[in-house]
Formats: C-alpha cells, sequence, structure tokens
C-alpha cells in the first residue's frame, strides 16, 4: 500500500472505527423504526381494503368493492419504501465488516462503492 496515495484519510484507530460502529447502530435502529411504521402503514390499509371487501359481500353492495382495490394500489409505495431501507439496512450491516476486516486500501474502495449504492 503507497502511503502516499491515502495520506488525505483518517489514520483509523480503535476509537474512530468504534464511533463509525455506533453511528452505523443508530442508523440502523432509526431505519428500524421507520420500517416499522411502513409496516403497521401496509397492515391498516390491507385491513381496511379486506373490510371493505367483506362489508360489501355482507351487505350485498358491490360498490364497497371497489375501496380495497384503491388500498391495493396505495400499498405499492410503502412496500417499495420498506424494500429500498432493508436494502440500505443490508449495507449498513455490512459496513462494519468491511471496516475491521479488510486491509485499509480495500476497506475504501469497498465502501465507496458501497457509498454509491445508497
Amino acid at each position: 500500500m503507497d502511503v502516499q496515495t491515502y495520506k488525505h484519510l483518517p489514520v483509523l484507530t480503535r476509537d474512530r472505527v468504534d464511533r463509525t460502529l455506533s453511528r452505523i447502530d443508530a442508523v440502523l435502529q432509526s431505519n428500524r423504526r421507520e420500517l416499522w411504521t411502513y409496516i403497521t402503514f401496509v397492515a391498516l390499509l390491507f385491513g381496511a381494503g379486506i373490510a371493505c371487501l367483506i362489508a360489501a359481500i355482507v351487505d350485498g353492495r358491490y360498490g364497497w368493492s371497489i375501496p380495497p382495490v384503491i388500498t391495493t394500489a396505495l400499498l405499492h409505495w410503502p412496500l417499495r419504501a420498506i424494500r429500498d431501507i432493508r436494502r440500505k439496512n443490508i449495507a449498513l450491516a455490512i459496513a462494519p465488516a468491511l471496516i475491521e476486516l479488510l486491509l485499509a486500501d480495500e476497506a475504501v474502495a469497498e465502501i465507496r462503492r458501497l457509498l454509491r449504492t445508497l
């Protein structure tokens, strides 16, 4: 490894690694809260759609079957957000392993690649 190439990078000390890992843990915790908010929203939308469908069947008023179509269409955005959050969580969970296990030059390249995907 050429020291001149990486002289602009900070030296990785145990303290810096611990601070980085604690920031990653904080982001993962925040993402977990956001993920559960979306999952709750999806469950409520799905429950509302099922309730309207059951009401349409029981009452014989088939106009009530239109809201489940709308609620199903509304599920697209929260489900996409859930997928994106999980993808980011996986990337963030891999970051500590990259920091600790790879050589410095390999870790820098992998983390840069990881940040581009986020």
